[in-house]
This record gives structure tokens, sequence and C-alpha cells, in this order.
């Protein structure tokens, strides 16, 4: 039973490595494209992950999502609009323009799929994805 030991301790070093990967979630009132402040603590946890697990080796990408209340011309445009609320505050923050990306979904990524013209708080979402 030699294994063992080397066994265990290979485990407790995979374990305890830092996150390569994270999620940031944020939702939008009805119609706006302004951070809350909610959205403005979201920006600062994004900006302290970096610090912490990699400033110099980072990618950020903002995906903003849109309720079907809307057509898709406008959904494209308030969803685009949120991203750059985010990214904005995230380079103010000191994060690296060129290391931010931005995508804005519309209406084409439901979190909860509904109707035509239906109001739907979680469908109002910007995730940040913080990958190192």
């Amino acid at each position: 039973m030699k294994w063992l030991p080397a066994f265990f301790a290979f485990s407790t070093i995979a374990l305890s490595s830092p996150a390569m990967a994270h999620q940031f979630l944020d939702y939008f009132p009805y119609g706006k494209a302004d951070l809350s402040p909610k959205g403005y603590q979201t920006a600062r946890e994004v900006a302290g992950y970096v610090q912490r697990y990699g400033p110099d080796s980072y990618r950020v990408v903002i995906a903003a999502h849109m309720d079907t209340a809307e057509g898709q011309e406008f959904s494209d445009e308030l969803s685009a609009r949120r991203a750059q609320s985010m990214a904005t505050e995230l380079v103010a923050l000191g994060l690296d323009p060129a290391r931010i990306e931005m995508r804005p979904y519309g209406t084409r990524a439901l979190a909860r799929p509904t109707a035509v013209d239906v109001r739907e708080q979680l469908n109002r979402r910007l995730s940040v994805d913080v990958n190192f």
C-alpha cells in the first residue's frame, strides 16, 4: 500500500490550487442600462477577484441579456449598453480594456423561456465571466 500516501499528497495539492474561473451575475430593472448599487458592487468584486488571482493573465467576458418585452433591435441595443456600463466601470477600477470582451445577446439566450412581450427579471441579466 505504498501508493496511498503519494495519492493523498497529490490530492491535497490539486485541491489547494486557486480557482481558475468565476462568474458574477447582476440583474437590471426593466428598460435600464445604468449599473445599480448592486452592479457597482459586482464590478468591485470582479476587480478584486482579478487582482487576487491573476492580475497579469485574465480575460473578462461580459454577457448581457434581455427579456422579450421589447423588439429584437431594441433588445440588442439595450443589452449592448448594459455590457458597456459594466465594462466602463471595470476599466475605471483598473482592468485592462484589451482584456474585456462584451457579448450583447439581446433575447437570444433566455434564462427563463417566455412568450414574446413578457417582462421577466431573470432574463434581464448580465454575467461577468473571469478566466485565467
